[in-house]
């Protein structure tokens, strides 16, 4: 699906523009031109070739997604992939999934292509269909900022799911932990690194962005695109601290799980040495020998069922004694 907006001063926002019409506007530099290709077919994404004439290496960049954000100038444009987050349902859980926005800035035009639906490109399309908004007059530079600022407050809310899942995992540790416990915990981290590994990337391609003014950004406008670096910054060390706080509960998850080991076998060391005693007992009682001293003798029985009871006890003071248990 193709969204266009063609903005020029003092005129009304054209919408939906032919390919005739976007051929032509091109050239208009006091114009402003925006390209929204949602999920394009083979023959909606030819345009960025026969209208836009962009590279063939960032043609292809957009038809198969790209692993970590970049940024590549290509004299007349600006091309950017960046990364929107979202959680997803599958099944009874959340996945954490990824979805790649690839981003063309040039002087009087911005070319977004992804191939889901966004929810960050629908509002700034629904900003820029109100008529009172002045987005576009602001340029392309705030256009692209208005793109990649809502799509990094998307973030937050996810880091706040992340969060609760973490302090969920921290009060069940030490309960009666579900067998889903260690698999829960597991994929919390690999979805952590996950998040770390976009973010940071993208993060630094924030940052390339901010460091000097150019014929797409202007001087007065770095300001804001700094803005989008400080919360990438401060969400990468949300990161951060997500993992690190994962790793110390699943260190203190195994020494737990140590422990309760070490608990039941020393549990079971006790029962073994215990019921030690009257199995020697029995044993020797239950050899079959001819000549047996109480074989014959009355209260032989109750002899052998005290000497149980007696060495056992005999055990246990033992080994309260020796502070065992």
């Amino acid at each position: 699906m193709i969204t266009s907006f063609f903005y020029k001063k003092d005129k009304e926002t054209e919408t939906n523009l032919s390919q005739a019409r976007l051929l032509s506007v091109l050239d208009e530099k006091d114009g402003l031109l925006w390209v929204d290709l949602e999920e394009p077919t083979e023959s909606e994404s030819d345009l960025l070739v026969e209208i836009f004439n962009f590279h063939p290496l960032a043609v292809e960049d957009c038809m198969t997604d790209q692993s970590q954000p970049k940024l590549d100038d290509y004299g007349e444009y600006l091309f950017m992939v960046v990364h929107a987050m979202t959680l997803r349902e599958k099944g009874s859980k959340r996945e954490l999934r990824t979805i790649e926005l690839n981003l063309f800035m040039g002087e009087n035009f911005v070319v977004t292509v992804h191939k889901e639906p966004l929810g960050s490109v629908t509002q700034v399309r629904e900003l820029v269909q109100r008529k009172t908004s002045t987005l576009m007059a602001s340029g392309s530079d705030m256009l692209a900022h208005s793109l990649l600022d809502h799509l990094v407050d998307r973030y937050l809310p996810v880091l706040d799911k992340y969060d609760e899942k973490i302090d969920a995992l921290e009060k069940e540790m030490f309960r009666h932990t579900s067998k889903d416990f260690l698999k829960t915990l597991l994929q919390l981290k690999q979805d952590v690194f996950h998040l770390r590994r976009i973010v940071g990337p993208q993060r630094d391609t924030l940052y390339s962005l901010t460091r000097d003014s150019s014929v797409f950004i202007k001087a007065e406008h770095l300001m804001y695109f700094r803005d989008i670096y400080d919360h990438l910054f401060r969400i990468y060390g949300m990161a951060e601290a997500y993992h690190e706080n994962l790793n110390n509960i699943l260190q203190v998850y195994f020494s737990y799980s140590s422990f309760k080991l070490n608990e039941v076998l020393k549990h079971l060391t006790v029962l073994a040495t215990v019921t030690m005693p009257p199995v020697i007992i029995a044993s020797i009682y239950g050899m079959n020998f001819k000549h047996f001293p109480e074989l014959e003798w009355a209260m032989g029985y109750p002899f052998a069922i005290g000497l149980c009871v007696l060495s056992s006890l005999a055990t246990l003071v033992w080994m309260k004694f020796k502070k065992w248990i």
